[in-house]
């Protein structure tokens, strides 16, 4: 009897395989099983790379899994161009755009618009797409048709007004962020975007609102509340500030930003005692090792521990803009005595801020330009063509400090404070005002008496809104560069004096240079020493113009004589001022920390004793300044200078 065969299973072909793993890979797709259903489909993959249906389950499996790359590899162009299913199409756009591949993300996005123009997320996905392709044109295009779409969508709206900045369409962007912050009311994304478009324009009093706006709308948020902070301390609000950097800390204790925020403070309004305590916060908090060698570079800086100041700047690395880091290294080069090295960091300092994104070379010619205006107007002529200046008696007139910038105007503000009545006003705008509401200073010899009032009750309007004024008290203008601003003084004041603060010429422009200012038109000239030339021939010309013209009284204050003898240099002009000399007894030093925060770039120097150190510093930058002299010879020479 032969024995029964026994009975065995029979394996698939090979050639039947890839069916069973197709579906045994659909199946685990479905249920949503990517790290399962991936083995099965690679096998039907391998054997039915044409199948469609197999590409598209194993590239969204990747996809889901985090295996970007080998999704978008199977998302090849032509074949998703074929798919009429779509799904190849989006999944390679989108990983296309996540890996910056743009130009492969934009075909594939205007694709999908052809076949599908009503999905908004496409028109979406293909103006950022195009936008950071630089296509900003067309972003705007195909972004107005996703807001046609889904005119809720509160992404959308944003991504449209941000193209349309970079579109270089600041008005149209400025309505559609605006529109976007009303309609979205507690969203701070839009004031976000419109902080930098009015950062990107100049107009730095509405970027300082806009970002006040967004951090009023995001109270949690510790990243916004520390930009708050940084803006308000670039303004000179320091209270703000503060109270914006605390919040941040509170809100991140590690938070790196806001204690270098609070650092910065802290040395800039003289607080210098309160960096230590800051120091040991941040440690007990996990602050970075780089923002807590920021606090110590400040520490070091203000203990004029110079090497140490400047070995924890670099170890702070970035933690800081790159133009104030340029500008600390740079004092701390030139305390060390590295001319050479600190002129270069100066230099470095300028050239990122003539950068901005704001114009400040374009800016600062336009200022220049207006001088030369104004110094034209500037004649007998004209002078006969004024109605009649009419006394004004209710208060005295202000006492107006002039002086190029960093001529120790500041220093000669502070003093002045020694008599109670004196108010000081620190380089504000009151005059650009006034002469704006009387039509700009062609229109200063036909203004009636009924402006000229209008505009000298509004300047003391606006000197009264930041400091108490009283029938005896005695308004200090202290601007530096309203040495241009001698004909509107005229008008509104017609028995005001003037108190000329006087520098070298060459210590003038290379503080200048060397400062870090805040940069509006006027200060923007000192990002190029050629261009701070310019602008000191052309301030020095209209003021001994304008000073001529209108027989100005100036009592003048020479730097280096008032750092050598201060009460032989003093006494006289409060004399001639009609203010009340102390006697020795003062201390201008008090004064300074008294007065609470200094607004200017002498912030630091007017709480020092009286130094001569910056008394002929140029001498030591000569070879660097030597391009400038030609033009500043004449000036050296009429003020009794040597060169």
């Amino acid at each position: 009897m032969q024995p029964r065969s026994s009975l065995s299973r029979r394996s698939p072909s090979i050639r039947a395989m890839p069916c069973f793993s197709a579906l045994g890979g659909a199946i685990e797709f479905h249920r949503g099983q990517f790290k399962r259903a991936i083995p099965y489909l690679e096998v039907a993959f391998r054997e039915k790379p044409n199948d469609l249906t197999i590409r598209i389950n194993l590239a969204e499996s990747h996809f889901h899994e985090g295996n970007h790359a080998a999704a978008l590899a199977l998302c090849d162009e032509a074949i998703a161009l074929a798919d009429p299913s779509l799904r190849l199409a989006r999944l390679g756009a989108h990983l296309a755009q996540a890996q910056e591949d743009f130009p492969l993300a934009i075909r594939l996005y205007r694709h999908l618009v052809k076949c599908d123009a009503k999905d908004w997320s496409l028109w979406n996905n293909l103006g950022n797409a195009l936008g950071f392709e630089g296509d900003h044109e067309g972003a705007v295009e195909a972004l107005q048709k996703a807001v046609a779409l889904a005119p809720d969508s509160k992404p959308i709206r944003i991504n449209l007004g941000n193209a349309l900045i970079d579109a270089g369409n600041g008005d149209e962007a400025e309505a559609v962020l605006t529109r976007a912050g009303k309609d979205f009311a507690d969203d701070a994304t839009p004031f976000l975007s419109l902080f930098n478009l009015y950062r990107l324009v100049g107009r730095e009093d509405d970027a300082y609102a806009a970002i006040a706006e967004a951090a009023r709308r995001a109270p949690d948020d510790a990243s916004i509340q520390s930009d708050h902070g940084q803006e308000a301390a670039r303004r000179n609000r320091y209270d703000e500030a503060e109270a914006a950097f605390e919040t941040a800390v509170r809100l991140d204790p590690k938070l790196g930003p806001p204690y270098v925020g609070l650092a910065s403070v802290y040395e800039r309004m003289n607080r210098e005692v309160e960096l230590e305590p800051l120091k040991i916060r941040a440690e007990a908090a996990g602050t970075d090792a780089q923002s807590m060698s920021y606090i110590d570079a400040l520490r070091f800086k203000r203990a004029e521990a110079f090497d140490d100041a400047f070995a924890a700047l670099e170890a702070a690395g970035d933690v800081i803009v790159p133009g104030r880091k340029h500008h600390l290294r740079g004092i701390m080069l030139d305390r060390m005595g590295r001319q050479d090295e600190a002129f270069e960091a100066f230099t470095a300092m300028n050239e990122h801020w003539q950068a901005d994104p704001s114009m400040p070379t374009e800016r600062a010619r336009q200022y220049r330009d207006m001088i030369v205006t104004a110094t034209d107007v500037l004649t007998p002529e004209w002078l006969r063509s004024w109605t009649p200046a009419l006394p004004f008696e209710d208060r005295p007139s202000p006492i107006f400090i002039v002086g190029f910038p960093r001529s120790g105007t500041t220093l000669l503000d502070t003093m002045l404070m020694a008599d109670p009545r004196v108010r000081v006003l620190e380089e504000e705008p009151f005059l650009a005002e006034a002469e704006a509401e009387l039509g700009g200073v062609e229109a200063l010899a036909t203004a009636t008496e009924d402006q000229v009032r209008a505009a000298r009750e509004g300047y003391f309007r606006r000197a009264a809104a930041i400091c108490e004024l009283d029938a005896e008290s005695i308004v200090v203008d202290k601007h530096p560069m309203h040495l241009n601003k001698v004909p509107v003084i005229r008008r509104l004041f017609p028995g005001a004096r003037f108190v000329l603060a006087m520098r070298h010429p060459c210590d003038v422009l290379l503080s200048c240079y060397i400062t870090n200012f805040r940069i509006n038109a006027a200060m923007a000239n000192f990002l190029d020493l050629d261009d701070a030339a310019a602008l000191y021939d052309l301030t020095f010309t209209h003021w001994e113009k304008a000073r001529a013209l209108f027989d100005v009284p100036v009592a003048t204050i020479i730097y280096e004589r008032l750092v050598e003898d201060t009460e032989g240099q003093l006494e006289p002009v409060f004399d001639w001022l009609g203010l009340q000399w102390p006697g020795k007894a003062f201390d201008h030093t008090k004064a300074a920390r008294a007065r609470g925060t200094v607004a200017t770039a002498s912030y630091a120097q007017v709480t020092e004793p009286i130094y001569s150190r910056a008394k002929g510093r140029w001498t030591k930058y000569r070879r660097h300044l030597e391009r400038i002299h030609p033009i500043l010879a004449p000036w050296i020479e009429r003020y009794g200078y040597d060169y």
